[in-house]
């Protein structure tokens, strides 16, 4: 199995362990979501990672962080809460490629999801600083 048949034909792994790490962690803000709620952003926020692989490219998780991050910040959310909450997915597509992935797959598979996780928080950072200077 490589990376894009894990998400297509068994995304509740992630999902699932994504949000029950998520639901685990004392995070004021994501204290108040229920469960559906986690696992419905945790689900898009896959699709948007999905697209990535697909097309190589880290432009669809770049949207979506900027998404999210517009819809944290006038809710008060603090940065940290947002970057926790992705380590937790980040975690999870870790853990789930290195259990799930062929072997001789989980080296290009991990390298992917590195770069298009890295240059996510990288451009959720750069906008938080941004929107905190206005």
């Amino acid at each position: 199995m490589n990376l894009l048949e894990l998400i297509y034909n068994k995304p509740e792994l992630i999902i699932n362990d994504s949000t029950s790490n998520l639901m685990r962690v004392n995070l004021p803000h994501y204290n108040k979501f229920r469960k559906e709620d986690i696992e419905k952003n945790f689900s898009n926020l896959l699709l948007a990672f999905t697209k990535c692989i697909e097309n190589n490219s880290a432009d669809e998780m770049i949207s979506y962080m900027d998404l999210i991050l517009n819809e944290r910040f006038a809710k008060g959310f603090q940065i940290e809460e947002v970057e926790i909450a992705l380590n937790i997915f980040e975690e999870s597509i870790w853990k789930n490629i290195y259990k799930n992935v062929d072997e001789d797959k989980q080296y290009s598979a991990m390298k992917l999801a590195l770069c298009i996780l890295s240059k996510a928080k990288e451009e959720l950072l750069n906008d938080y600083a941004m929107m905190s200077k206005c």
